[in-house]
């Protein structure tokens, strides 16, 4: 799953994704926005979940539900009424979580 991710005229974080990605990138920016530690937060539930210290994590913020459990991670769109919840890989989201902190504190290096 391939994200993009881009600074907006109003130096706003925007990621874009394709298909279960665009889920993915609507979290990213809707729910974690600006904050590297609401990123680290997720990105240590996935750890606690993965090594099972916990049997899941729930997180619903501005606009989508992020759930994990072993078996993967699901988005659902808080604000459509009809959507299905995506499916994620924990590793597909894993490495969007590590990308979105980079891209995150890029910007703030320079």
């Amino acid at each position: 799953m391939q994200l993009q991710f881009h600074w907006d005229d109003d130096g706003s974080p925007r990621a874009r994704g394709k298909g279960h990605g665009h889920a993915l990138a609507g979290f990213l920016e809707s729910d974690l926005q600006d904050s590297p530690a609401a990123a680290r937060e997720v990105l240590r539930a996935l750890d606690r979940v993965e090594s099972g210290h916990a049997p899941s994590w729930e997180r619903t913020g501005n606009a989508y539900t992020l759930t994990l459990s072993p078996a993967g991670a699901t988005i659902q769109d808080e604000q459509a009424e009809d959507a299905e919840p995506h499916a994620v890989p924990l590793a597909a989201l894993r490495e969007a979580l590590s990308g979105w902190i980079s891209f995150l504190e890029e910007k703030r290096r320079t």
